[in-house]
């Protein structure tokens, strides 16, 4: 068997505090995101065969540096990557790496695994859009860092941004689809369909960052769009964000008896509610670099409906009117006129809501996150060729590719 005896793995990752997320998993089984446990039982696997996984969460309420089990380490910097790079690459320094996984696109990070002859790979789960001058400079740059044979490979999740990694000069050999495995599908839930429940009793639901880039106003002015016909659906909005920000715009709105704010929910709830919910919004404005938001494959494997934003990243997955619903980005009276549609067309809602098996069968990808990372360092001649074979440029990945709508 080969040996992995000496390899300390470093996961540089910018949000999100890996040992609150081992902590909640080992005290209650839950996970507050989908993927955390996968993502825990993939780490401590590779922890057992390599001398140390070390998590270096950037974004933490406070430094620490603890062992969770043998072979796991978590690190929490209390940092901006981004504003505080040296304290940064001193952290990365006092952990010795000898593989860097990069879990956002920190050019400074890649850079110090080149100079340190640290061997590195990105893993994103963001799209690479050139809305502003600054930002086609700052993606130049890390392209030109990614295309360099220090940089052994750059995955992505979901396919379109992948494609957009190859829009500002990823060589496409090294980019690699990547994606979760899942244990549940849109095979253990049945078609749903409207039945003759008046609108005002019909539930909304949007799971995500409570931010307006995200779309989140946009919904509650189609509310209010939809309230001046005299339709007043309901609307539950879950997660962490500017939650008294928006607690006050739905009190502004008028539309304190249609909203509720629940903060952050476990993933086991969250499904849960997408289920009894009517409709799934996934309103983001262009200008936030989504990957492919696991809200979506959540949507569709529950079997709600979904309406959708045209975020580039969205565009070219589905077949509208068969698959989703789809609006132009901030036109909150064309995101009314959706919820409308689906609300009181019992036609177009069964499509949806039957569709969804298909829908969601093409965004599955072959690549998962812990074969993506056993591969790499395992580095032989045969992981290697087996990890390239589903390269953008080796696979064509014509499942996902449909025609616009």
């Amino acid at each position: 068997m080969f040996s992995l005896t000496g390899i300390r793995l470093v996961i540089l990752q910018y949000g999100g505090d890996f040992r609150e997320t081992y902590q909640l998993l080992s005290q209650s089984g839950k996970q507050e995101y989908f993927g955390h446990k996968y993502i825990l039982e993939s780490t401590l696997a590779i922890g057992q065969q390599v001398d140390e996984v070390i998590y270096v969460c950037c974004r933490t309420s406070s430094k620490y540096n603890e062992v969770l089990e043998p072979g796991l380490r978590a690190v929490g910097g209390n940092l901006d990557p981004y504003k505080d790079t040296n304290r940064l690459l001193e952290l990365l320094n006092q952990q010795k790496p000898t593989h860097l996984v990069v879990h956002f696109p920190l050019i400074s990070a890649f850079r110090w695994a080149k100079h340190n002859q640290v061997r590195a790979m990105g893993l994103f789960a963001d799209s690479f859009q050139e809305l502003k001058i600054s930002a086609k400079l700052r993606h130049a740059r890390l392209s030109r860092l990614l295309n360099d044979k220090a940089i052994d490979l750059v995955a992505n999740h979901g396919l379109s941004s992948c494609h957009s990694l190859e829009r500002i000069g990823v060589k496409p050999s090294k980019i690699i689809p990547w994606d979760y495995p899942y244990e549940t599908t849109p095979h253990d839930f049945a078609p749903k369909s409207l039945g003759d429940t008046p609108i005002n009793n019909r539930n909304i639901i949007y799971v995500g960052a409570i931010y307006d880039i995200k779309g989140v106003g946009d919904i509650l002015n189609a509310l209010v769009v939809l309230k001046s016909a005299g339709l007043a659906p309901r609307l539950t909005l879950i997660g962490k964000g500017e939650l008294d920000f928006f607690r006050a715009e739905v009190c502004r709105l008028g539309l304190d008896n249609q909203v509720v704010l629940t903060g952050g929910l476990s993933n086991d709830q969250v499904l849960e509610k997408m289920r009894w919910a009517d409709v799934v919004v996934v309103p983001s404005h262009h200008a936030y670099s989504e990957g492919l938001p696991l809200t979506i494959y959540e949507a569709l494997t529950v079997r709600t409906p979904l309406i959708l934003s045209d975020h580039p990243m969205f565009l070219q997955k589905f077949e509208l009117g068969k698959d989703v619903l789809m609006f132009p980005e901030k036109d909150a009276a064309a995101l009314a006129r959706c919820i409308k549609t689906l609300l009181t067309d019992a036609e177009t809602y069964s499509t949806l809501s039957l569709n969804a098996a298909d829908a969601w069968a093409r965004l599955q990808l072959p690549v998962k996150w812990h074969t993506l990372i056993g591969q790499w360092i395992t580095n032989t001649p045969e992981s290697r060729q087996s990890l390239f074979e589903y390269s953008l440029e080796r696979c064509p990945y014509q499942q996902q590719r449909l025609k616009s709508s």
